[in-house]
């Protein structure tokens, strides 16, 4: 009989109680499905972004990825075969980046036969469920390292030998994005390919700073899903606020929230009256009570319907008196780079949005699709990138 044999058989006859405390369960058992050209005997260590080091006796093969949209990074690692190894997956891919999950699917179609296990944050997955599959590790984000502290998911996992490692690339993504990368490129066996992309990274970013190191920073408010969400969900210290200070910026919400999400009322803008508004936009359907369309962005959007979209932004209550949305200081990305390694993509257009004069030389829409030809399995579609020009007659040539 198998180890994971011997796990399922003591799983099925202890409750959870007494698999926590004494049935024993271990983290690695007997394998299928090995990556091709990689040594799955050899021991690996993995450091996470909590500073936690995990060693696996050999290379790990069976994955289960907390997060869906954990794809974003594994896509970029191996376009051949994203989602090779991994036997079930979080769920949020489809309501978070539904046109990203389409061009996959076009492309990689049994990505729709992977399990979901639903979400580790919210108490809806248990022990059980994670241990009918099998798996060496399970990536959780660090927003899930938090929920599952928080529910004592994290101590049943560790009663029940099960492996997992933490990636970020939504709380701090400027300094662990690289790191979470080195994690996946370790779990997938993939570590060379996590090298370049991450040189990549780094030159990019760095690329970015030293232009704008001396320039004059630019106030910026980041309204969150402008439309989607009731006005004006925005962030601190992190988020795509790093992003904007990265990039020659200076994040309002920085100074003006009280935590790391927070809301800001149309009267409060009016009295900021922030010098330039970034607004985050994607392909989510509409909600029923939505009055004003959320800005499109994503891989079937259209440059006009972008650009009207983050234009109609001032019908929502208020913001009509906001100047920085019609004085051609307004502009819209991809609401999913806050969870994605192309990050550094956000960051490039936001600095050639507040600083033009240093970027004549760099066009961000050719890069998008460079990138894509370089890392991801299918090629760029689509608008992820919008700006707002002050005179209506530019309309004619969105960016």
């Amino acid at each position: 009989m198998t180890k994971w044999k011997k796990i399922a058989a003591v799983a099925s006859a202890c409750s959870l109680a007494s698999l926590a405390t004494a049935c024993g369960v271990a983290g690695n058992g007997d394998k299928a499905g090995t990556n091709p050209g990689r040594d799955s005997q050899a021991s690996i260590s993995v450091t996470d972004v909590m500073g936690r080091t995990v060693t696996f006796d050999k290379q790990p093969e069976r994955i289960i990825l907390g997060e869906g949209r954990s794809v974003f990074a594994t896509s970029i690692l191996d376009r051949e075969q994203p989602t090779r190894n991994v036997v079930a997956m979080g769920s949020d891919l489809q309501s978070g980046a539904p046109s990203f999950r389409d061009r996959l699917l076009q492309t990689h179609p049994e990505v729709r036969d992977i399990p979901e296990i639903g979400s580790l944050a919210k108490n809806d997955v248990n022990v059980e469920t994670l241990l009918a599959y099998q798996p060496d590790v399970i990536t959780m984000t660090a927003d899930h390292y938090a929920g599952a502290r928080d529910t004592g998911l994290l101590d049943k996992l560790d009663q029940a030998g099960l492996k997992y490692v933490v990636t970020d690339f939504r709380q701090h993504p400027m300094t662990n994005t690289t790191t979470s990368m080195t994690v996946f490129g370790k779990i997938m066996g993939k570590q060379a390919a996590a090298d370049a992309f991450n040189t990549e990274w780094t030159e990019s970013v760095t690329r970015v700073k030293e232009r704008v190191a001396k320039a004059n920073k630019k106030e910026t408010f980041v309204w969150r899903a402008g439309g989607y969400f009731d006005c004006c969900g925005s962030v601190k210290d992190g988020n795509i606020g790093e992003f904007v200070n990265a990039a020659g910026g200076q994040n309002l919400g920085d100074s003006i929230l009280d935590t790391e999400f927070g809301s800001v009322t149309p009267e409060k803008l009016i009295a900021e009256q922030p010098e330039h508004i970034l607004v985050t936009g994607g392909s989510w359907a509409p909600k029923g009570e939505q009055k004003v369309s959320h800005v499109t962005l994503g891989y079937t959007s259209e440059p006009a319907k972008a650009q009207q979209t983050l234009r109609d932004l001032t019908q929502v209550a208020g913001m009509d008196k906001v100047s920085a949305l019609s004085n051609g200081h307004s502009a819209a990305i991809w609401h999913q780079f806050y969870d994605s390694p192309m990050n550094f993509m956000a960051v490039e257009f936001i600095a050639r949005w507040l600083h033009p004069e240093l970027f004549v030389d760099v066009d961000t829409e050719k890069h998008w699709e460079d990138v894509h030809k370089k890392y991801f399995p299918f090629d760029a579609s689509g608008v992820f990138f919008v700006t707002n020009p002050a005179n209506p007659a530019d309309l004619a040539n969105p960016q």
